[in-house]
């Protein structure tokens, strides 16, 4: 099965922190390789375009990183170049003007995804919402795959508006202090192969040290669930359909009653299935859920739930797999 490469879109108002979050994406990569498109028609805000010479095309820097300005029209061919195999890109992230309206961009990737950019993947809705200026009843925010609250620092107490956008966002919500959000949370770290390269620094390795930035990532949750049993396709889909509370992504391996293996990924609302490879064998599940605020012990009780009733009549029909194959490499989004 081809690798398909995740498409993040981030979106917020102006001056919010989108380009401070890309920013610490391509500085702290570590190792992959980040496509970064700029949607704000003409106008390039990311620091590190300033040492290819604020170029308007695609430009390569080190590290593999690479960064492009565009508007919406050219948004699904730009999208099929960066997640085309040659590119050998790991993640690629568009960002979106100040002005743009989310919506739209993420039915363009969409509408990309099912077209020319037959390679990408939906790789969410990040939505910035500065601390000080934050309004949780934005619109913007209910779509929302994952919401960064950034500059929490700059607030006496974001307790409050951390409630209020938790009860308005369908997804997680992570502070953050100078949209420090960890690239982890977004793509698989890559299994680079070969050894480690040595001799000149990469351009990633200098602009972190240059500018000094001692700041960690913001703290996100991993819990991870094993089960020895299959689990009924019927309830597993209703369980990622409902959208595990703090889940912003979902990876692992499933059996399903009388049936091989399926690696089972989700970003959001978004669900994709596929047969998993034939090396690849488990009884039962084996799954890493990844967001903010999460309740290890709710979901371990969830995959309990979905599991296959002990049925004594051999007889008895093996539940149908249709709830899970129809999204079988397809991607979802209710709020669209």
């Amino acid at each position: 099965m081809p690798r398909r490469v995740p498409v993040v879109l981030v979106a917020g108002h102006l001056g919010a922190g989108k380009s401070t979050l890309v920013n610490h994406l391509l500085r702290r990569a570590d190792g992959v390789r980040i496509g970064v498109v700029v949607n704000d028609f003409g106008a390039i805000g990311i620091d590190a375009m300033l040492v290819a010479g604020q170029a308007s095309s695609v430009t390569s820097l080190a590290d593999g990183c690479l960064c492009c300005t565009t508007d919406a029209n050219g948004l699904a061919r730009l999208l099929a170049e960066l997640t085309a195999p040659s590119a050998r890109l790991d993640l690629v992230v568009v960002e979106a003007s100040g002005l743009a309206e989310p919506r739209e961009l993420v039915r363009l990737l969409l509408d990309a995804i099912a077209g020319e950019a037959q390679h990408a993947a939906y790789g969410g809705l990040v939505v910035v919402v500065d601390a000080v200026e934050g309004d949780a009843a934005d619109d913007v925010v209910r779509l929302a795959d994952l919401v960064v609250l950034n500059q929490v620092d700059r607030v006496d107490d974001p307790a409050p508006l951390l409630v209020s956008l938790r009860a308005a966002a369908p997804g997680p919500v992570l502070p953050v202090v100078r949209g420090a959000v960890d690239p982890a949370l977004l793509v698989d770290p890559p299994a680079r192969r070969g050894p480690p390269r040595s001799g000149q620094l990469s351009f990633d390795v200098l602009l972190r040290e240059d500018l000094g930035e001692e700041h960690a990532h913001a703290a996100w949750d991993s819990v991870a669930v094993a089960r020895d049993a299959p689990l009924d396709p019927a309830r597993f889909a209703a369980f990622l359909e409902a959208g595990p509370v703090g889940v912003f992504r979902a990876k692992g391996v499933v059996r399903f009653p009388g049936a091989a293996p399926f690696v089972v990924q989700t970003v959001g609302t978004a669900i994709r299935v596929r047969p998993a490879p034939r090396s690849v064998d488990v009884a039962g599940a084996r799954l890493v859920f990844l967001g903010a605020g999460l309740d290890a012990a709710g979901l371990e009780s969830a995959i309990d739930a979905c599991a296959v009733d002990p049925d004594p009549d051999p007889i008895r029909r093996e539940p149908s797999l249709l709830p899970i194959l129809r999204y079988e490499e397809s991607d979802r989004v209710d709020a669209v």
